[in-house]
């Protein structure tokens, strides 16, 4: 987990907001399955401690610890955030919505989920020269389309990655590990993950 403060900057509302989000949807998911903290510490690999602060909304996870959480809770990183369906109408500013952020260096801003049968979640993707996440195998079906929007990405399957440039796209099976990197100088991309009914 990260421990930036999150107060004192133009972005403390929005990162109180995103913890507040995501403590809620924990604890509601922890009590619908009747684990405890112990329970659930076990099946993350998180301590308690860390649980409890994210539970609490006092912590701003890394990606990596979001994704621990949401295999044990069966939730992807989206519906973490926010799982109800958008209205008809529905605006999302630069800079708005929940941020993930990898231990190297890739942030990923949550632009779309919904909780139909079918889920699908768009991100937009920073990757600044030298970041890399490496993506764990989601359940069989899933789909994943990378969009190079800005500089170079690199994106796929493990064995088969490949470079992006501005305009150029990768759809790929997100059912085995693969990888979103950044390209000579970093790059911008959106990511677009389809699930399969669950």
């Amino acid at each position: 987990m990260t421990g930036r403060d999150m107060s004192g900057t133009p972005e403390a509302g929005a990162a109180e907001e995103q913890a507040r989000r995501l403590a809620a949807v924990v604890r509601r998911h922890r009590a619908a399955t009747s684990r405890s903290l112990g329970e659930l510490s076990r099946a993350t690999g998180l301590s308690k401690t860390s649980l409890s602060r994210i539970e609490n909304a006092e912590a701003n996870p890394s990606l990596e610890t979001l994704w621990r959480l949401g295999r044990a809770l069966n939730l992807s990183i989206g519906q973490l955030f926010d799982g109800t369906e958008p209205a008809s109408l529905r605006v999302l500013r630069a800079g708005e919505g929940p941020v993930v952020r990898s231990g190297t260096g890739m942030h990923g801003r949550l632009l779309r989920t919904d909780s139909r049968p079918h889920r699908t979640e768009v991100f937009e993707l920073d990757l600044p020269e030298g970041a890399q996440f490496d993506g764990e195998a989601h359940p069989p079906g899933t789909t994943e389309v990378v969009y190079c929007a800005a500089g170079r990405v690199r994106s796929g399957p493990v064995g088969d990655i490949v470079e992006l440039t501005a305009g150029d796209s990768v759809e790929f099976d997100g059912s085995t590990p693969h990888v979103y990197a950044a390209g000579a100088g970093g790059g911008r991309a959106v990511l677009v993950m389809s699930y399969p009914p669950s």
